[in-house]
């Protein structure tokens, strides 16, 4: 490395230097004309050659619309849901919930002054089907900037997502 060093800070005499100008010169000079002489299509010209793609439309996966129906109810659940905990809504207000959840949201709860004025939202919400009728669904939950995950457990009755459990147990 010492060499390098050495090399590398030793001056070059003036007739090398102008030797070595005139290579590095010569060399671009030919590279240009190379690449200048390639011939090629002018981009703004349209091809005369026809291009035919086969694509066959995409259906919509049934499993995916299943789980984007079930994160649907997820996300409008944990809206009111989130109101409900920060003293700013209503056990009503809270949708996509089964009965025995809902009787549990109307027993009143103690809300802290400061879990009054939180800025809170739902980000993103992820469906994982358990079994038939069945569903756990991942919510990230953004609070004062922070993201945590809320696990809810979802069932089907009567043809409706609704979260049975929040939490995991």
């Amino acid at each position: 490395m010492r060499r390098l060093g050495e090399i590398w800070t030793r001056p070059i005499p003036a007739e090398r230097s102008l030797v070595a100008f005139a290579a590095v010169a010569v060399t671009l000079i030919v590279a240009a004309t190379v690449l200048i002489s390639i011939p090629s299509r002018d981009p703004g010209e349209l091809s005369s050659e026809a291009m035919v793609v086969d694509a066959v439309p995409a259906l919509p996966n049934r499993g995916e619309q299943l789980e984007r129906t079930i994160e649907r109810g997820a996300r409008e659940f944990m809206v009111g849901y989130l109101a409900l905990i920060a003293g700013q809504g209503e056990p009503h207000q809270v949708t996509f919930a089964t009965p025995e959840l809902k009787g549990q949201l109307n027993r009143p709860a103690r809300v802290p002054p400061a879990a009054r004025h939180r800025d809170q939202r739902v980000t993103d919400a992820r469906a994982h089907l358990a079994s038939a009728g069945r569903a756990s669904v991942t919510v990230a939950v953004e609070v004062d900037r922070i993201t945590f995950p809320v696990i809810l457990q979802m069932v089907l009755e009567d043809g409706r997502w609704l979260v049975e459990k929040v939490g995991a147990e």
